[in-house]
């Protein structure tokens, strides 16, 4: 916990009060007090402590009593000392790895050069001079050659000239060609993860990974793209604090590993659409709304210094394409990495994020869409869910003895993320906990059904069923449990997913004895036990035997393309034989859902 005492600002709520201060507090629903989680505890403050209790959904009456405050729901009309929860910032587990070879063929390359000094017998340029000696040449900007004369006088005509093709992107004094950095990124939604590169080797020197900052904001895309509609400069501020923390990345690799990163000449992004836009800075607000059309699926050439990135000022800041508004350069990135279109059998990729994408097809041609299953997955719709973080609880096993469970880094419990609760709705299905409706026992029913140390656990919350995973007597840093409201989120969730790939097939006319293989991406894919997926019908069970994790593939794929522009062509055809359906729009897409909503079971 953090004290901090507020100052009094009429008309404003606490939560962006503190986010104006760098307090970034965990807000999955963006601050409109759906989800329950911007929680603060007030020490002092007479008219706030003072308030009747509202019967609140994520605060009870105690600890009401005891101070604790939704930040977005309280006003800033008197000065507070308040105590600021630290589990957003705790360490988080985050998917950082991905297989794949690549001869190495980057777009930047530097080349020494020792051009002969001006003389009465030559007096060509210093333009001239460089042309000459590197042949076809354009140069990238006025500054460049305003700053030549100086450089070549200095170190006495021998340089070493940074190139991105044929365009000179920098000029340096002296022989630099073992100082040539690159770094391929993958903004995420919830997360963002860098790896530092030697151009020269290739070898992947270092690798950075945090949560995105802009989750401050809401856990969805949906919600980063209300703020940017709803507040004036809502786009200039999540724009600010990405590139914030692209230049916390380029600072940490500079610190860590010795490197200026003045010597880092590319940076290549995958992300999804919206992520991608608001890095930079490019309006959102058509993609939330009918036809869904973004303002681009290649970014224009980009330097560095245009986007304020602490790195070498003309770096070349490139994005894998990305398809449509929902199918962004990351999943481009991942059909990148599995090689989809060169395969003569068909695949399925599924990567289940914050945003679900699909893929569906082979050599002949692909066919994608996107859904909106992955909050509740990553814990943002759950009563005591939340990301991938140290003492989340990533492991459940329902026996007649009772109830078991993990933590990711064995700390404390403190909530559940996604591969847990798939865990756990998948063995209460099993137990006879909840039915294939989703319907949770009662605890009369479980006390006349279930084995007494199951029975225990069933309570109520809301007036509603629950069964409690863990409790402080247990080791737990505050009571844990599961609630009826928890299992529907999870149906609607896996619906989406199911649906998905259900509309994929029949429109490629596709069987499920045709798919050879299943790809599954991303932190939730590599993390959740798949029989415990197709049990409650989130993944077709027909997959058996076929699912392959590939990790973040979404990096990998960057990272193949900042080695080697032939993967980066290969990239940029991609999207001209990837289809895209808008699930929406579809007449069949409620009747399918609804058809999905029950879970399956062996």
């Amino acid at each position: 916990m953090e004290t901090c005492k507020t100052e009094v600002k009429g008309g404003k709520n606490l939560l962006t009060w503190l986010r104006e201060k760098g307090h970034l507090l965990y807000s999955p629903c963006g601050g409109k007090g759906v989800c329950g989680k911007c929680r603060v505890r007030v020490l002092e403050g007479k008219k706030t402590l003072s308030e009747p209790y509202p019967n609140l959904r994520s605060i009870t009456l105690d600890e009401w009593k005891a101070g604790w405050r939704l930040a977005c729901k309280t006003m800033m009309d008197e000065e507070l000392t308040i105590e600021v929860p630290d589990s957003w910032n705790t360490e988080a587990n985050i998917l950082t790895n991905g297989d794949y070879e690549v001869t190495l063929q980057p777009c930047i390359k530097k080349v020494f050069l020792k051009l002969p000094k001006p003389s009465i017998a030559d007096q060509a340029s210093d333009v001239d001079r460089l042309q000459k000696a590197l042949g076809t040449l354009e140069i990238l900007d006025l500054a460049l050659v305003q700053s030549l004369s100086d450089i070549l006088k200095d170190n006495e005509y021998k340089v070493t000239a940074v190139m991105q093709g044929n365009t000179l992107i920098g000029i340096e004094g002296g022989d630099t060609r073992d100082q040539l950095y690159g770094v391929a990124v993958d903004i995420g939604t919830t997360t963002i993860v860098g790896t530092l590169i030697d151009l020269n080797t290739g070898d992947e020197i270092g690798v950075y990974s945090t949560l995105n900052p802009q989750k401050a904001y809401g856990d969805d895309v949906i919600s980063r793209i209300s703020h940017t509609i709803e507040k004036e400069d809502g786009l200039q501020s999540l724009q600010h604090i990405l590139l914030d923390g692209l230049n916390k990345m380029f600072a940490f690799f500079e610190e860590q590993y010795h490197i200026s990163a003045g010597n880092i000449y590319h940076l290549n992004v995958a992300g999804n659409t919206v992520m991608i836009h608001i890095m930079a800075g490019l309006p959102v607000k058509n993609i939330a709304l009918t036809p869904f059309n973004p303002v681009t699926t290649r970014l224009p050439d980009i330097r560095a210094k245009e986007l304020a990135l602490k790195i070498h000022p003309n770096a070349a800041i490139t994005s894998l394409p990305m398809i449509s508004g929902y199918i962004g350069s990351d999943t481009v990135g991942c059909i990148l990495a599995t090689d989809m279109l060169e395969e003569p059998g068909y695949s399925l990729l599924v990567d289940i994020g914050t945003n679900g994408e699909i893929v569906l097809g082979n050599k002949n041609g692909l066919l994608s869409c996107a859904t909106a299953a992955g909050p509740a997955l990553e814990g943002a719709h759950i009563q005591c869910g939340l990301g991938g973080i140290r003492g989340a609880i990533n492991k459940i096993e329902i026996s007649e003895s009772g109830v078991s469970h993990t933590t990711i880094g064995d700390q404390p419990a403190i909530g559940i993320c996604g591969s847990g609760i798939v865990d756990a709705v998948a063995q209460m299905l099993d137990r006879g906990l909840i039915d294939p409706y989703g319907r949770m026992l009662s605890h009369e029913q479980a006390s006349e059904n279930l084995p007494s140390s199951l029975a225990s656990r069933v309570r109520e919350y809301n007036g509603k069923p629950s069964l409690i995973i863990t409790e402080e007597q247990e080791g737990a840093a505050k009571e844990i449990f599961i609630t009826q409201k928890d299992i529907r989120e999870i149906q609607l969730a896996k619906a989406a997913i199911a649906v998905g790939i259900q509309i994929l097939m029949q429109e490629m006319q596709v069987e499920f004895k045709d798919i050879e293989k299943v790809y599954l991406a991303g932190g939730f894919g590599n993390y959740i036990n798949h029989d415990h997926a197709m049990e409650i019908g989130l993944l077709p069970v027909e997959c058996r035997g076929k699912v392959i994790t590939i990790g973040n593939a979404a990096l990998t794929g960057a990272k193949m393309a900042i080695k080697s522009a032939g993967f980066m062509e290969a990239a940029e055809r991609i999207p001209s034989k990837t289809g895209y359906i808008e699930l929406s729009t579809r007449v069949d897409f409620q009747d399918l859902f609804v058809d999905n909503m029950e879970f399956k079971s062996e």
